[in-house]
């Protein structure tokens, strides 16, 4: 009998699945869903991935931080269905891959409203902020 033991860092969704990543693998379980950090602030930023928002929160710790709230959408296609918690906050911060999904969702997300602001061009040659920062440091 063989035994195989595999690690993975998981996030819970809103509904109580998770979002399961390793280094070979990027798993989800049902149901699938955003993942909201609501700590009542006015301010909200937005990430596709979870590593994404790892990364943010990793550049954040040198500064000095402001409270703010945090979705990860753990999927553009997921991004309708964050917009009611978004749109209550006075500024949305949208740190989405600089692929053509996430710029156009930024880009659409832009024209609903100008509280959204498309924060990837600090990243602009990487795909997200995950890759930009592993690649200064």
């Amino acid at each position: 009998m063989v035994f195989i033991t595999i690690y993975a860092l998981g996030l819970q969704n809103d509904s109580g699945g998770y979002e399961l990543r390793n280094s070979c693998t990027k798993l989800a379980s049902s149901p699938r869903d955003i993942t909201t950090i609501d700590v009542g602030a006015s301010t909200v930023s937005v990430f596709e991935r979870m590593f994404d928002f790892l990364s943010y929160k990793t550049i954040m710790i040198q500064t000095v931080e402001v409270p703010e709230n945090h979705v990860i959408l753990n999927s553009i296609s997921l991004f309708e269905r964050s917009r009611s918690f978004l749109e209550r906050h006075s500024q949305i911060n949208l740190y989405l891959d600089r692929d053509t999904a996430g710029l156009k969702c930024s880009s659409v997300a832009k024209g609903i409203s100008e509280k959204y602001n498309d924060a990837s061009p600090l990243y602009d040659g990487f795909k997200d902020l995950n890759h930009w920062l592993i690649s200064i440091t």
